[in-house]
């Protein structure tokens, strides 16, 4: 499944990878150990295949290479996820100043 288009059934398949569950109840308890932490909140608040994509980015350091390999799916389409949740954080966190 390394294509360089994202279709549909690329997204399909991040939403119900096991890990990506994983990765939201991990951030559903950091959150909750860190309520003020407006960056975790926010995190949670993306939809989950963006957030799937981010988290271990963001929150484990992981690069877009090793999220694809991990999730089976194109780079193509981990890049995109990435820049797309980038933009709507900075937006939600720009919000709170």
């Amino acid at each position: 499944m390394n294509r360089t288009d994202s279709g549909p059934d690329e997204l399909a398949l991040i939403r119900t990878e096991p890990i990506s569950m994983q990765w939201a109840n991990e951030l559903r308890r950091n959150v909750r150990l860190h309520p003020s932490c407006r960056l975790l909140r926010e995190l949670l608040g993306l939809d989950p295949c963006t957030r799937t994509v981010v988290y271990p980015f963001l929150m484990k350091g992981w690069s877009s290479i090793q999220i694809a390999e991990r999730l089976k799916v194109s780079l193509a389409t981990i890049q995109t996820l990435l820049e797309i949740g980038r933009d709507q954080l900075k937006r939600k966190l720009a919000t709170f100043r």
